[in-house]
């Protein structure tokens, strides 16, 4: 009877970690005047993840991830880790708080900006209580544009595309095989 209650509560404890959403919030603020990309990354809107500036140098882009520490991405390296396994498919977008503020020689293409991700986020099944934009006219050469987004995903969704991900690279190794021995 008790392996029984264990089995149980074992299965039930893995359907709560494949099924239950796990939330994820971003925060974002661009500067274009400093050239900084802020960000952080919080785990059910709480837990720090992630957080720092993306600033650039000559070869490429420099996150840094505290005072100390900053991981180089050197721009020729970025197109070859684009074609991996990405996380961000899986997730969902929830929420979106949108705020913008610039001068007049921006005023134009930010507006279409804000058109625009306000009817892809209604595309994708948002409601329109979950999306906000805001839009501040100021003096002078100014963009600056802050944004929170908030995803979710499950872990069963992230377990289908992983092996849906991992067979095409099966299929791919396994062609390339195929045409190796025939020619």
């Amino acid at each position: 009877m008790g392996r029984f209650f264990l089995a149980f509560f074992v299965v039930l404890g893995l359907v709560i970690l494949l099924f239950i959403p796990i939330f994820f919030e971003t925060d974002a603020h661009y500067d274009m005047n400093r050239k900084k990309f802020t960000f952080t990354i919080y785990l059910y809107c709480f837990i720090k993840i992630l957080g720092g500036y993306i600033a650039t140098y000559p070869g490429g882009l420099a996150l840094h991830v505290s005072r100390k520490k900053a991981v180089l991405l050197p721009y020729v390296d970025m197109y070859e880790k684009r074609k991996k396994f990405s996380f961000l498919k899986t997730c969902r977008l929830r929420s979106l708080l949108l705020t913008t503020e610039t001068g007049v020689e921006y005023l134009f293409p930010i507006t279409i900006a804000h058109g625009v991700l306000r009817t892809y986020f209604m595309m994708i099944g948002g409601k329109k209580e979950r999306i906000e934009n805001n839009l501040w006219l100021t003096d002078g050469d100014i963009l600056r544009i802050s944004f929170r987004c908030v995803f979710s995903l499950n872990l069963f969704i992230l377990l289908c595309n992983f092996i849906k991900f991992l067979k095409e690279k099966m299929k791919v190794l396994w062609w390339k095989k195929i045409k190796k021995s025939t020619t």
